[in-house]
């Protein structure tokens, strides 16, 4: 039987190195996700024999028992068939049936080959997860980031005093006043529910350093106006967790962009801007940003 835990800090490095090796650059692959949105996913994670097994125990349901695909060689298909198979053990045991969510093409792949008659796959293009390549978006060159670079250019006209600057513990303070307002002038904007982002944020924040978190403020004339703030979550892959920028200043999300890109350049080949959840607005924006490649998702569900 597995034995599922709480995550803790303590656990950290050993589900990093299960998220690194096997994640395929998800944002769903990675501790500071996971560890920020507990209040939402409440994911649980056991690891034996290799493999590590992480059950979204708050998304759960008195039909099914929700995991993400186990953490392990999926060339090895043996290995895989054990994994899954353990976790139908678990979730049986609840008297529920398997529900494995937003998984990869490849996890997708191994279930049609082992388990063809188990489970139904449904894709999600809602939750299809949006990678570019660093140095594009770092340079921006090109025809298709003209009007990028021109948004930039007139931001840079308009208003002479910008300090971009790495985040540390002196902008905290104003990095929370700002979200307050953020959420107060433009939260439901978009018609998303703030609230587990804003308990995702409140984790994040108090728990920065711990979490290994790393990102942007920009300053206009002494105040803050845009930021963001994200984690690498695979040896080349960057995964940015939330920003937010005034809109007030026209090109403050294309500077945000940029110069987050320019501080990863040495470090990631790629950035995971993350699903657009089907909200129209923010699907035309990244798609603008010419992503490398979609990772595509699927929901799988035990018949």
């Amino acid at each position: 039987m597995l034995e599922f835990k709480s995550l803790g800090f303590e656990y950290k490095n050993t589900i990093n190195k299960y998220y690194n090796k096997f994640g395929e650059r998800s944002c769903q692959h990675s501790f500071a996700t996971s560890f920020c949105l507990k209040n939402k996913y409440n994911d649980l994670f056991a690891h034996c024999d290799d493999t590590l097994y992480i059950v979204r125990d708050g998304i759960s349901d008195s039909t099914y028992r929700t995991y993400l695909f186990p953490m392990c060689d999926r060339n090895n298909l043996k290995r895989v068939e054990t994994a899954v198979n353990n976790i139908l053990i678990d979730s049986h045991s609840y008297n529920k049936k398997v529900r494995f969510l937003t998984i990869t093409e490849q996890c997708k792949l191994c279930i049609e080959e082992l388990f063809q008659d188990l489970f139904v796959i449904e894709s999600c293009r809602d939750l299809y997860e949006y990678i570019y390549n660093t140095e594009k978006i770092a340079k921006l060159s090109g025809s298709m980031h003209q009007s990028k670079r021109n948004i930039i250019n007139k931001l840079y006209k308009t208003y002479k005093d910008i300090i971009v600057k790495q985040i540390d513990n002196t902008d905290f303070n104003a990095i929370k006043l700002f979200y307050k307002k953020w959420q107060d002038y433009y939260g439901r904007a978009d018609g998303i529910s703030l609230n587990n982002e804003i308990k995702e944020f409140d984790i994040a924040i108090n728990n920065y350093y711990e979490l290994e978190l790393v990102g942007i403020a920009i300053y206009i004339n002494n105040e803050l106006a845009g930021f963001n703030f994200g984690s690498i979550i695979s040896s080349d892959t960057y995964d940015g967790m939330i920003q937010k920028g005034n809109l007030q200043f026209e090109g403050i999300y294309e500077l945000l962009n940029r110069e987050t890109a320019k501080l990863f350049l040495s470090r990631a080949k790629y950035m995971n801007f993350e699903e657009d959840l089907g909200v129209i607005g923010l699907r035309n924006s990244k798609q603008m940003y010419h992503p490398e490649y979609l990772l595509k998702k699927f929901i799988a569900k035990e018949i």
